[in-house]
């Protein structure tokens, strides 16, 4: 009787066991399913992680990001450019890094007080920049250091030179204008 009831008990435990064996099969393709998943979260948190990384370095200057940029990445983003702004690019690199680093600092600084500016008053500077990139190139250096001079000013000194007759004969109107928006966006405070 032991040997029957022993007998019944395998045949009962051997169904049973295909059936745990086929549960074990089914849960592998779901197990495989959550690890995908979990790895799949993985990546986006990763990937979120290096956007964050890159948003804190959003105050860089180009500049900065170029550097930061593997040779390769910097080979695919000058192959994205047309050749003519291609090697403006690359003559504008050289010419940066042919600065002395004082002079680094000093449009660093400057690019930082321009990303600072609100995009209505950016894009007016871009335009001021163009206006000023159409003059003829005699009279960049005059405008430039004159510039420089007015934006180291405080604001009653910058204005009384403005205003005063040897300014407004040595500048065109148009140039008078040009300083005048330039050294109200980009001149020092009061």
């Amino acid at each position: 009787m032991r040997c029957s009831f022993a007998i019944a008990c395998v045949i009962a435990f051997v169904p049973a066991a295909g059936a745990f064996a086929q549960t074990g099969q089914v849960e592998r393709p779901v197990q495989r399913r959550m690890e995908q998943r979990a790895a799949a979260r993985e990546a986006r948190a990763a990937k979120r992680a290096a956007a964050a990384n890159d948003h804190a370095k959003a105050g860089d200057t180009p500049l900065e990001k170029w550097n930061r940029m593997t040779p390769e990445e910097r080979q695919r983003a000058l192959q994205k450019l047309p050749p003519e702004r291609r090697r403006e690019l690359q003559q504008k690199l050289q010419q940066f890094r042919n600065l002395p680093p004082a002079e680094k600092q000093q449009l660093r600084e400057r690019y930082q007080a321009f990303s600072q500016l609100p995009p209505e008053q950016q894009t007016h500077a871009r335009e001021l920049f163009r206006q000023f990139n159409s003059l003829a190139e005699d009279r960049r250096p005059i405008v430039r250091r004159e510039f420089e001079q007015l934006r180291s000013m405080p604001p009653s000194e910058r204005d009384a030179r403005m205003n005063s007759e040897p300014f407004r004969g040595r500048f065109t109107p148009s140039e008078q204008l040009m300083l005048q928006d330039l050294s109200r966006t980009f001149g020092s405070s009061p």
